[in-house]
Formats: C-alpha cells, sequence, structure tokens
C-alpha cells in the first residue's frame, strides 16, 4: 500500500511542476483536506469500540456545526438558492448522504479501517453508471474499463476469504461506495441550486437532528442505546476532546478540499483525494489493525488506479465538450 502512495506521489509532483501556483495550492489544499479526514476517520475508529455509530454521527455532525459557524464569517456563502427546483434535490442528497454516513460509520468501527476507506473511496466507480441510468449522461468506453477496474479492486478488498469480512460487512461496505456516488451525481447537479457551503450546512444540522432522535434506542447494529460521555482520569484523556476533534478535522477537511477546488482544476487535484486511503492504512496500523493481504493491498491499488483513470477521463471528455461549443 506504501508503494502504492510512493507512486500516486510522485505523478502528481511531476503534474505539479509542470504547472502554476494556483495547481501546486490546490494539491497543497486537497492533501490537507485528505489529511484532515484521515484524522477524522481515525477519531472515529478510537471512539467506535465504545460509542455506536449513530453516537459518533451525532457529535460529529454537533460539533462539526460549531466550527463551520466560526467558518462562515471568514468566508460567508449565500442561504438563498440561486434559482427554483433544487429542493427535491436537496432533499433526496441530504436522506442518501445520511444512509451512506450511517454505513461508513459503522464499517470503520467493525473492520479494518483501511477496507473502510477503500469501499467508500469506491464511489466514483459506481457514480460513472448512476450518471449514465439516471441523468443519461454518455459514457465512453474508457471510462467503463476504467469502472470496471475498480470493481475488480473492491472485489479484491471485499472478498471474505482473504479479508475476513463476514457477508455482512461486504454488502454494508458497498453499499456505502453506492451511497457516496450517489451523492457525487446529486451534488454536481446542487451546484446550479446552492452554494457549497449552504448544503454543508444543511447536511450537517440533518445529520445531528437524525442521530439525535434514533442514537437512545436499540437499533442494531447501528445504535446501541446511549453511552454517558467519559470522564475518567486526567482531564486531556477525556473521551470529550477526541469528539470535539471529530467536528474540527471534519470541517477543516471540508473548508482545504472546498478551497482546493476554488483555485486549481478539478481534474488536476482531485486524485490526492485518494491520499486519504493511505493515511487510513497508516492511521489504522497504529491503531492495531491486522496486516492487510496482498489481495486487499492490490485491491485498494486497483481502486485508486481507476479512480485517477477517470478524473483523467473525464477531463478529457469535459474538455472535448467544451471545445466542440466553442468551436
Amino acid at each position: 500500500m506504501l508503494a502504492w502512495g510512493a507512486i500516486l506521489w510522485r505523478v502528481l509532483l511531476r503534474v505539479v511542476e509542470q504547472r502554476d501556483l494556483n495547481v501546486r495550492l490546490g494539491v497543497f489544499y486537497m492533501a490537507l483536506g485528505a489529511l484532515s479526514f484521515g484524522l477524522l476517520n481515525a477519531l472515529i475508529k478510537m471512539l467506535g469500540s465504545y460509542y455506536s455509530p449513530l453516537e459518533n454521527i451525532f457529535y460529529r455532525s454537533f460539533f462539526m456545526l460549531f466550527f463551520l459557524w466560526g467558518l462562515y464569517y471568514i468566508k460567508p456563502f449565500s442561504f438563498r438558492a440561486h434559482k427554483p427546483g433544487g429542493l427535491a434535490l436537496l432533499i433526496s442528497r441530504v436522506f442518501v448522504g445520511q444512509m451512506g454516513m450511517i454505513l461508513i460509520f459503522y464499517n470503520i468501527a467493525h473492520m479494518d479501517l483501511g477496507s473502510a476507506i477503500a469501499f467508500s473511496q469506491s464511489g466514483p466507480i459506481y457514480a460513472i453508471f448512476i450518471a449514465w441510468w439516471v441523468l443519461k449522461e454518455r459514457i465512453t468506453w474508457q471510462l467503463v474499463l476504467s469502472a470496471l477496474l475498480g470493481i475488480l479492486g473492491v472485489g479484491f478488498v471485499a472478498n471474505p476469504h482473504t479479508s475476513g469480512l463476514s457477508w455482512g460487512l461486504v454488502v454494508s461496505g458497498i453499499l456505502s461506495g453506492l451511497m457516496v456516488s450517489c451523492a457525487y451525481v446529486s451534488l454536481n447537479k446542487l451546484k446550479e441550486y446552492y452554494d457549497g457551503g449552504f448544503v454543508i450546512v444543511v447536511f450537517s444540522v440533518s445529520l445531528t437532528l437524525m442521530s439525535l432522535a434514533l442514537m437512545c434506542f436499540d437499533i442494531p447494529p447501528f445504535a446501541s442505546g446511549y453511552h454517558p460521555l467519559r470522564f475518567e482520569g486526567v482531564w486531556w484523556r477525556w473521551d470529550l476532546w477526541l469528539l470535539i476533534g471529530t467536528g474540527l478535522s471534519g470541517a477543516l477537511g471540508q473548508c482545504f478540499i472546498t478551497k482546493a477546488y476554488m483555485i486549481a482544476p478539478a481534474g488536476l487535484i482531485s486524485p490526492v483525494d485518494y491520499t486519504r486511503l493511505l493515511w487510513a492504512v497508516l492511521f489504522g496500523m497504529l491503531l492495531g489493525d491486522p496486516p492487510l493481504h496482498f489481495l486487499q493491498i492490490l485491491g485498494m491499488g486497483l481502486i485508486v488506479l481507476s479512480g485517477v483513470l477517470i478524473v483523467l477521463e473525464s477531463k478529457t471528455k469535459t474538455k472535448a465538450k467544451y471545445e466542440s461549443t466553442n468551436s
């Protein structure tokens, strides 16, 4: 896995050397965003042995709202729609995002961190087929082959004989990737109606209210009743600081990635987001995850390769469409 990460990073550095300052800053912010989300996932893993997935979602979303409130005063965004007609799409994005978040937090708590994030990072693979089926977008054979390569990688990661995952966890992992892909597709359309910051705030508020309403019930395997905050021992070891850290790292990750997309072309910086997977493996090892099987490592590498190929092909497709429109 480290070798795949080193290869990806060398390719990115080669691209950055040939580009302007904005692209370099974009790569830098994207890398910081991936690190922030890597820290978030590690904190959720640490807390998952005591708090249920719905409790972790509540604390993460609740504290994240405070940091987003502070970021709003630094970089205000509009709460008004750019044009009417986006409410139904926003509601569906919130619902799908909630389901995806529950599955991701459940996966982090019950499987090794690398596999859990590999499943969620497979979202762009499924997004190609969802955009083709739902939005009637045309896809090239290069995109199809790239997606199939990624699906093969998911199969290697999910194989119960080598990963040690139960079939229930495999289904949960694949569904998390599908939910993430639906969120990608909906966000691409939502930008026509709302500011990105507004969508993030609405999603965080909905997660806070949903998880607050459900976390006190016994809803296996996603909730097992309310667990009081632990304040044992010296004050710097309280769970409160880890829970605040989930909100801070989530807010910073969102801020850094948004900043990256604002100053640099998405096609050049999107592959950096796959360093999240590298951080997941590293933090998972530090937290005591079992060593990965060779096929799991190969599968993660194929998911990363597939994602990079999809980004490059999508960039070529968009450029060709733009040139044909303006010719």
